[in-house]
């Protein structure tokens, strides 16, 4: 399967601010690290926002982190969330799609299946572990870091 850029996005964010959760970056900041545009990565700040798993302060020391404890965000969910309306194929989409194969489809069952197997091994799986059962994940991750703040 698949992840859609905004979800990568969404979770490459909170590993940033999993493997630093003492300091706030800026938006700003996160795109000049993972290379991406700065407006896409301020959608996925807001998205990460608005379902309550990073905090924003705004003003002079302002900027993102983490607003509950790594361990305690979930890949699973995460990616149900951010991928809610994501279809594998033209007949999952939530408008049904336009598959002339629609009506008699045998393989859309079993996408579902392999789709929610997918998430289910995701949905124990939290941010915290993909950090530290990595050490070279959170290396590579300070390394981004210090080459671009010097």
């Amino acid at each position: 399967m698949q992840i859609t850029k905004f979800s990568d996005l969404a979770l490459r964010t909170l590993i940033q601010l999993a493997v630093s959760p003492e300091r706030r970056y800026s938006a700003r900041e996160i795109a000049d690290l993972h290379g991406v545009s700065f407006n896409h990565v301020a959608k996925v700040t807001q998205w990460l926002t608005s379902e309550g798993y990073i905090r924003a302060q705004r003003g002079r020391n302002g900027g993102i982190s983490l607003a509950l404890p790594a361990d305690r965000i979930k890949v699973g969910p995460v990616l149900r969330r951010s991928e809610a309306g994501s279809a594998l194929v033209e007949c999952m989409r939530v408008d049904g799609g336009h598959c002339c194969l629609s009506p008699a489809c045998g393989l859309a069952p079993y996408l579902n299946e392999a789709q929610e197997a997918f998430f289910v091994t995701l949905d124990n799986v939290s941010v915290q572990d993909v950090v530290s059962r990595n050490v070279g994940m959170a290396r590579l991750v300070r390394s981004l870091d210090l080459a671009a703040n010097g």
